[in-house]
């Protein structure tokens, strides 16, 4: 992903980027790997228990059938975990179900389908956005900051700045170490996006094919 620099110090708006996106990077990879992690269901009913051995192998081939490179599996398993788990299931199997999703995200994501990846992580929002499984939360606030950089990376950088404002706003309170992770990484990413909004905004007004 290229770069964008305000004019005025490039050199210390290229070091912090380097710096920033690394910890992005790092932290988005947990919440990915995370979903590699057997997910161990509460003792008290024997049908949720099932429920979710169902989803978590179901979840398990998935991520075989992307470590394979056979995206297309992969997609399909996900798609099948997303329509079965919702609402009304086990926590468990919710988060698997928003971990797919994330997954699907990200894959579309690599095959150059931006809208597609925004379209499966504003999902995720919409569907567990108000869960209060601390894991589920953890993927929500994930699927935050990859919508923010999808948009970002389509242009679109003042929804992106808004995309962070929010996932700040909603999160701040939350006792998750990893997701008061991301909360510290997006001030920072907000901060270079507005800067960056603002360079563009200015390079664009003085800019002599512009009309007058």
């Amino acid at each position: 992903m290229k770069t964008l620099r305000c004019p005025d110090d490039p050199s210390r708006m290229e070091s912090a980027a380097r710096a920033t996106a690394a910890r992005l990077v790092a932290a988005i990879t947990l919440s990915l790997t995370a979903g590699l992690a057997p997910v161990h269901a509460a003792p008290p009913a024997q049908t949720a228990a099932r429920t979710v051995q169902n989803a978590q192998a179901l979840f398990e081939q998935g991520i075989a059938a992307a470590n394979q490179n056979n995206n297309k599996k992969a997609l399909a398993i996900y798609g099948q975990i997303a329509q079965r788990y919702g609402k009304g299931s086990p926590p468990a199997a919710r988060t698997l179900a928003a971990r797919a999703l994330l997954n699907t995200g990200t894959i579309l994501g690599e095959r150059g389908d931006t809208w597609g990846a925004i379209a499966a992580y504003h999902q995720i929002d919409q569907r567990f956005g108000q869960d209060t499984e601390p894991a589920t939360r953890e993927v929500v606030a994930s699927a935050l900051v990859s919508k923010a950089e999808a948009l970002y990376r389509q242009g679109n950088l003042k929804t992106a700045a808004d995309t962070y404002k929010q996932l700040g706003k909603r999160f701040r309170k939350d006792d998750s170490g990893f997701i008061k992770q991301l909360v510290s990484i997006t001030k920072w990413r907000r901060a270079e996006i507005l800067a960056n909004d603002r360079a563009l905004s200015s390079s664009s007004r003085r800019s002599p094919f512009n009309s007058r």
